[in-house]
């Protein structure tokens, strides 16, 4: 049975407290890096104002349910119709149809907003910061910036933690919903390199002509939901999870007797080096130490897995970040793709959400190949 999140489990991972003003600016304490400091120091050496304190007491004491069932609703309350044959536009804008990604949020909440990390230095995971705030009396600095305290007067907070913090992306189910139907032609079987947390599988097996679904992953966790949920939301199609490094998959001897040469598309969003550490010994950025030798043996051995998996007419499509301004990983990661591949066309994948920090200026790119 696959767990899902409801409001009062949310709400209870976060301590109620009767906390004063007076216990606010005394108990309180300000964390930077592996510095804390004492709050009431904080508010002498940044000489904040006395409404400025109260409304940040408003803000992390006061209204701090009211906030996490705002996030809650907005982000990981799952909406009661999950059909993607009923949206009325379809969109690569990956914040379009965004309650759909809610699911998805929920069912691996702990993994997207705690424990995956990233190797941005001073980027913290979101839940991290929130149990910290709400739980350890303990703010992070980012929240007393000029600009944090000016959207706070303007009674704006949640687009301040999503846009400070980490959180590990997840693909609109109805992104790939939007793909399959609108550039993807004449395809019935689907393969994925990785499981995308449950939403790659969602997005295809919606329309209705895909008929097979297969898919691995190094997290056991998403490839036991990913088989269940599809039970329950496509219990007439075909799904076959495996649960291994897609680099190492061409050397499964039966995996390659069932699915060499089968598939119309491959799809998948690859782990952008670094930008997200998840979590588990097997990780290609665990494995692999050097952005050379990820390139090597995780990315070229997974391109040379779907070769080997499409049929001659087959479709290769996928997506990377630009993420790193120090690495051109779209140029490196392509000129391993087109020894195998040939180069078709390409095509923006939107985002709209409210960011204040360089890590969620992805320029995220949707790549379309055909095989040499």
């Amino acid at each position: 049975m696959i767990q899902i999140i409801k409001l009062e489990d949310w709400l209870n991972f976060f301590k109620k407290k009767n906390i004063t003003l007076d216990k606010f600016i005394n108990n309180y304490s300000v964390k930077s890096g592996d510095k804390k400091t004492k709050f009431k120091e904080i508010i002498k050496n940044k000489n904040l104002k006395k409404k400025e304190v109260k409304m940040l007491y408003k803000f992390f004491v006061i209204k701090k349910e009211e906030n996490l069932i705002n996030f809650y609703n907005k982000s990981l309350k799952i909406v009661e119709d999950l059909d993607l044959t009923k949206i009325k536009t379809l969109s690569l804008n990956n914040s379009k149809n965004s309650s759909y990604k809610n699911i998805i949020r929920n069912i691996y909440w702990e993994d997207i907003l705690l424990y995956t990390k990233t190797d941005i230095k001073g980027l913290r995971p979101f839940l991290e910061v929130l149990f910290d705030l709400y739980n350890n009396n303990t703010i992070d600095y980012k929240l007393l910036t000029p600009g944090a305290i000016k959207m706070m007067e303007k009674n704006i907070f949640a687009p301040i933690l999503s846009g400070f913090y980490f959180r590990s992306s997840i693909l609109n189910p109805a992104v790939i919903y939007t793909l399959s139907k609108k550039y993807i032609k004449n395809a019935s079987r689907v393969f994925t390199p990785t499981l995308g947390w449950s939403s790659y599988m969602y997005g295809f097996l919606s329309d209705e002509k895909i008929e097979e679904y297969v898919g691995t992953d190094v997290i056991k966790s998403v490839c036991s939901n990913t088989k269940k949920l599809a039970k329950k939301m496509f219990p007439d199609k075909y799904v076959d999870i495996y649960c291994s490094q897609s680099e190492l998959l061409r050397k499964n001897k039966e995996f390659m007797k069932e699915y060499k040469n089968y598939f119309d598309v491959v799809f998948f969003s690859p782990p952008y080096y670094k930008l997200e550490l998840y979590r588990g010994s097997k990780q290609s950025t665990t494995l692999y130490k050097t952005y050379e030798e990820w390139l090597e043996k995780y990315w070229e051995e997974t391109i040379k897995l779907c070769k080997d998996v499409l049929h001659k007419d087959g479709k290769l499509i996928y997506i990377i970040s630009g993420y790193d301004k120090q690495l051109d990983m779209n140029k490196d990661m392509n000129n391993i793709t087109k020894k195998y591949f040939k180069y078709k066309t390409k095509k923006n994948l939107g985002n709209t959400n409210v960011n204040f920090t360089d890590h969620k200026d992805t320029n995220e790119i949707i790549y379309f190949f055909d095989l040499k």
